[in-house]
């Protein structure tokens, strides 16, 4: 029997024995217990869908939210095929209708939410959600854009709520596990990530964060600031190098693994880049800064001494293929990854010619707003300081 099914048992043999006012206490506490056991998944890509059946094998109950309509809300089940949590796994709910959510939880969404998503769809997310946010929910961001937390915050405050009504929300710099979509109801979950760190908008929100979360997510570590954690993202460092090195291929639609036959200098574009991330980083004062080699270190348990090293390690890459020339290596990692980088970078008074460089090459050729800027995002030096 499970720690929480013999809690539950206490709670209701104390509640059958307490007196009138002890029982309605007694009762509130089941209700609340029973909100916590429950999560809301929000966005149905891959790591949505890893999301949902990873906490659906623990035990718990899990709605599923999609903007769009989906085959899992006529089965409510999740196929999950990889080497972590194999096997089929149902949800309590799946709906493109949030207020259908919510009818089914008594009115109200699950505190805990996690939400699964593109940097593009943040904002879009926000509002949907607003109606039903409070102040003891526990958001959980897995999103590779920098300051999604924020923007989603910023959202929330525009619809009317107050900064002291928000939720607890927590950007993470990586996600917890290694996981590939194959179908509209199916996922591979690879391997877990060694460690995944998180920090909400202040230490106590941070630390109800991983109070919540720390018991289904194992590897999650906290952080010192939201700071630490954007700076310490890397998927856009990684992805969008290699994506300007073969954009020929990329336009004209080819299906192709651009890991395949990875050159050292190609790489060395790589750590290019990440010299202007940590160089933002130390004129920001941020201390616990990693660097790109480390990452996959931490994250991946790789070893050896060059960058080239460790990223041969990483076996998901060998199942890494674009064929899509919207995919999110471009489309999310520029305008929503390098460009806030370089917003910070001019705010530290910091030059980043590779960055630049990397920015100036892509946005000539997608041809996208890029909408986080500084005022967008309400960041400015002083601010900045006051974060770290």
């Amino acid at each position: 029997m499970q720690r929480t099914d013999v809690q539950m048992l206490t709670i209701r043999f104390l509640l059958a024995m307490a007196p009138s006012a002890a029982g309605i206490a007694f009762q509130k506490l089941i209700t609340e217990h029973m909100q916590q056991t429950k999560y809301l998944v929000v966005g149905k890509g891959h790591i949505g869908l890893a999301t949902a059946a990873y906490l659906s094998n623990q035990g718990h109950t899990v709605y599923l939210f999609s903007r769009r309509s989906s085959i899992v809300a006529q089965t409510r089940t999740i196929d999950s095929i990889g080497s972590v949590s194999p096997g089929s796994y149902l949800v309590a709910a799946c709906s493109n209708n949030i207020y259908e959510l919510a009818a089914l939880n008594g009115g109200k969404l699950p505190l805990n939410v996690l939400i699964c998503c593109r940097g593009q769809d943040i904002e879009p997310y926000a509002k949907i959600l607003a109606e039903y946010v409070n102040p003891q929910m526990n958001v959980l961001v897995f999103c590779a854009s920098r300051f999604a937390g924020r923007v989603f915050c910023q959202v929330l405050q525009r619809l009317g709520i107050a900064k002291e009504q928000l939720p607890a929300v927590a950007d993470v710099n990586n996600i917890p596990f290694v996981s590939r979509g194959n179908m509209e109801d199916q996922i591979r979950i690879s391997t877990l990530t060694n460690k995944f760190f998180v920090a909400a908008q202040n230490r106590t929100m941070t630390n109800r964060i991983v109070t919540a979360y720390q018991a289904v997510f194992s590897n999650l570590c906290a952080a010192a600031s939201v700071l630490e954690i954007n700076l310490n993202k890397v998927n856009d460092i990684i992805h969008l190098p290699l994506l300007l090195v073969s954009l020929a291929r990329w336009e004209s639609g080819e299906d192709y693994n651009l890991y395949h036959n990875l050159g050292s200098r190609i790489v060395g574009l790589i750590d290019h880049l990440d010299r202007d991330r940590i160089a933002v980083g130390e004129a920001l004062g941020v201390l616990n800064l990693i660097d790109i080699k480390s990452h996959y270190q931490i994250t991946y348990g790789t070893t050896g001494s060059s960058l080239y090293e460790h990223i041969q390690q990483v076996g998901a890459y060998s199942d890494t293929t674009l064929c899509n020339p919207h995919h999110r290596y471009l489309v999310e990692d520029l305008p929503y990854g390098c460009f806030p980088l370089q917003v910070l970078a001019r705010l530290a008074g910091v030059e980043t010619p590779f960055l630049d460089s990397c920015i100036t090459i892509a946005d000539k050729f997608l041809d996208i707003p890029l909408e986080w800027n500084a005022e967008f995002l309400e960041l400015d030096r002083h601010q900045l300081s006051q974060e770290l």
